[in-house]
């Protein structure tokens, strides 16, 4: 733009630059107003520059041009309108930019809220339809748990069975106990139309997946490379910090399981362990009642209720049982003498009574079949004629 003033300028021989006020300075300050400081400072020394050629090829004198206080003060006047109107131009640019900065921010974070907003809607529509959807809302969980409360070991298992079988669809079910040292496992319930749970697992001798489980001791699936007789499941029974039983199942729809499904059996799992502690515990307050003095044989009344409770397992379960009476002698014999000698005898899940009435030693050996009666009544009471009781 200032080329063709300044061609206009010459080709017509104007002499605008000369004039104190002219269309030059004018704009110089509008380039200033419109691109700022620096520009306006350009188009002026373009200016000033063009004022120096245009003085010298009218023969002016250029000396004058800036020693002159007229000249000199027009200079000033027009160059500090021009950086002040420049400075005025970039500071409200500078104030334009940073509120369009501002509004894009501000753009941004309501797009951002406003994508945040749709899915946390789009989140608590899905959470809803499968809070609704779920077979295990609060009210059903907690009916899991009010039906394991029940105030004795045998009744929580019993339960279990039942509540794996209606609510998860498992098949095949079986709980064990597992001895202190952690080698073998006894038989306490199962439910199967099958005879596929042994009387006692030795650990030694048990598959891979077994030796995994007691690993971890954490439920345990069946994985490609597990035998095909081994169950689907293994989860541990936990009482007093340590693994005292297992739940074997051997057939579970995992297709059928949701993540879900598998997280709520988890708790079910864990809460068996707190409910078999706590039915312990209330029993071992009332057992001072249950058993003689200074032993832990059972008085007659309370071991035909525990022999209630296994025919009632043999009923449901197919879990079968024997009851063994030894005559004692008439010697006298102190009941805890007798005790130091079955005990070491005896599995941990064996049950041992007491009737004073008739002298008898009364004993319960769960999970054992009638074929092997003969056989440990004999054992027994050979060891108990060879102690001399």
């Amino acid at each position: 733009m200032f080329a063709l003033l300044i061609a206009i300028d010459l080709f017509f021989d104007l002499g605008t630059i000369q004039n104190e006020l002219n269309l030059f300075y004018v704009a110089a300050i509008l380039f200033a107003l419109r691109y700022g400081t620096i520009f306006g400072l350009i188009s002026f020394g373009i200016l000033l520059l063009y004022k120096v050629i245009y003085t010298g090829l009218v023969g002016g004198d250029i000396f004058l041009l800036f020693y002159d206080t007229n000249s000199l003060l027009t200079l000033f006047y027009y160059f500090a309108i021009t950086v002040i109107v420049g400075l005025f131009s970039t500071s409200f640019r500078e104030r334009h930019e940073i509120t369009q900065f501002r509004n894009e921010e501000l753009k941004d974070e309501n797009t951002y809220l406003k994508e945040t907003v749709d899915l946390l809607n789009t989140s608590q529509t899905t959470l809803r339809q499968k809070l609704l959807q779920s077979e295990y809302s609060l009210n059903q969980l907690y009916e899991l748990a009010v039906s394991l409360d029940l105030p004795h070991p045998e009744l929580i298992r019993s339960e279990t069975i039942r509540l794996l079988k209606k609510t998860f669809l498992a098949s095949d079910v079986a709980m064990y106990h597992v001895d202190r040292s952690q080698k073998s496992m006894r038989l306490l319930i199962r439910q199967t139309d099958k005879k596929e749970f042994p009387q006692t697992i030795f650990l030694d001798e048990a598959s891979s997946m077994f030796k995994r489980f007691f690993q971890v001791q954490e439920t345990t699936l069946r994985q490609l490379d597990d035998e095909d007789t081994d169950p689907m499941l293994l989860a541990p029974i936990i009482i007093d910090g340590t693994t005292r039983e297992v739940v074997v199942i051997k057939r579970l729809p995992l297709r059928k399981l949701t993540t879900d499904d598998l997280h709520v059996l988890n708790i079910l799992f864990s809460w068996i362990g707190t409910r078999i502690q706590n039915a312990e515990n209330l029993i071992r307050k009332e057992q001072h009642e249950k058993m003689h003095k200074g032993t832990s044989f059972y008085k007659k009344e309370a071991f035909m209720e525990l022999v209630a409770i296994q025919e009632q397992k043999k009923i449901h379960h197919g879990q079968p049982y024997i009851v063994l009476d030894y005559p004692l002698g008439y010697e006298p014999v102190s009941l805890e003498s007798i005790e130091a000698i079955v005990h070491s005898y005896l599995r941990e899940i064996d049950v041992v009574g007491y009737d004073p009435e008739e002298n008898k030693l009364l004993l319960l050996l769960p999970g054992t079949s009638e074929d092997h009666r003969q056989r440990i009544y004999d054992r027994i009471e050979g060891i108990l004629i060879q102690k001399g009781v």
